[in-house]
């Protein structure tokens, strides 16, 4: 069986994409890589060339070419280097991980193929308990149109295992013509669709961060710091996130009652397969900032960590933040 690692990336990407590489082969992981160009210039690190196979859009076929454009007709908040990624689903592999740049590897990547079996998508994130603000503009439609717990099943895109499959593909075009057909429902952008597709299609999904496996979560904003982030990995204590606890308290007695059961546990070694630095919003050293740098020698990494304490302490930072919000919300009005 085939498999390996995918991910996109250019020049302006390239550091992250150093440090994620880097990470991933530190961790044991040998795995083969494919970055595929996401546009504009091209990475030039020769660590990065030594380690993946380099592709770009012309080398896929003509099908897997216009499966691009037909997502582009409809998430027109994504950048369409993002969409890429979508091209490893027409790949030789049988099953491949997709995976961000901006994240680094914290076990070796090989142990969550043994998740893959009787699995079209393997994931490991607490996406569901944000109760879908991040990918729907109404989430409640998404319920009434898929039933009370489809919001439970959503997928954070930036890290998942796919065992690829025609029917993948069918589903993901299915949920483009949702989109068109309801677009008062969803955010325009590649994660609110990969969810349509699971549900549409009633996809076999694992999110290795529910019972009974309760990985730790891999978004680097749960933890409070790089202390709160080791305590959390030794295990003994329940890490529940501030979304979490949201999530938990919307569940009926009921429903809590077996969750309750599910998680009750106090394992040492928690496993924790990455984490996600995913935008940086907040004034604070961040749990991942360190590992964000761990490819650097000691002066770069120190030099790197200082600019973004910088940022943070004269809220350049937070500014950035706020006016890519402001403008994405604009759009989004424009588009109406």
């Amino acid at each position: 069986m085939k498999k390996g690692i995918v991910l996109v990336a250019n020049l302006k990407s390239q550091w992250y994409s150093e440090n994620l590489i880097y990470s991933i082969r530190k961790s044991g992981c040998t795995l083969p890589i494919r970055l595929i160009h996401f546009g504009g210039e091209k990475v030039n690190s020769q660590y990065i060339l030594n380690e993946v196979e380099f592709l770009t859009v012309e080398d896929f076929s003509e099908e897997a070419r216009s499966f691009i454009k037909n997502l582009r007709s409809v998430l027109t908040e994504c950048p369409m280097g993002f969409l890429y990624r979508f091209l490893a689903f027409f790949s030789d592999w049988d099953e491949f991980i997709y995976t961000d740049n901006d994240i680094v590897a914290l076990m070796n990547w090989e142990r969550l193929f043994e998740f893959a079996n009787g699995h079209d998508l393997v994931h490991a994130d607490t996406e569901y308990t944000t109760c879908g603000i991040h990918n729907y503009l109404q989430p409640e439609k998404v319920k009434e149109n898929f039933g009370k717990d489809s919001l439970n099943s959503a997928i954070t895109a930036g890290h998942i295992l796919v065992r690829t499959s025609s029917k993948m593909i069918e589903d993901m075009n299915a949920a483009v013509e949702w989109f068109k057909q309801h677009p008062e429902i969803p955010k325009k952008h590649d994660q609110s669709l990969l969810h349509i597709a699971s549900l549409l299609g009633d996809w076999k999904l694992l999110n290795l961060c529910k019972p009974p496996y309760n990985w730790l979560s891999s978004w680097s904003g749960d933890y409070t710091n790089s202390l709160d982030l080791i305590h959390a990995i030794q295990g003994g204590y329940q890490q529940n996130t501030d979304s979490y606890k949201i999530w938990y308290s919307q569940l009926s007695e009921e429903s809590k009652i077996v969750v309750n059961k599910q998680s009750s546990f106090r394992a040492l070694n928690v496993p924790i397969s990455h984490l996600h630095y995913s935008g940086r919003g907040r004034l604070g050293a961040e749990s991942i900032d360190e590992l964000m740098y761990s490819s650097q020698t000691d002066k770069e990494r120190m030099m790197n960590l200082y600019k973004v304490q910088s940022s943070d302490l004269f809220y350049i930072t937070y500014i950035k933040h706020q006016s890519k919000r402001v403008t994405r919300r604009l759009k989004r009005i424009l588009n109406l």
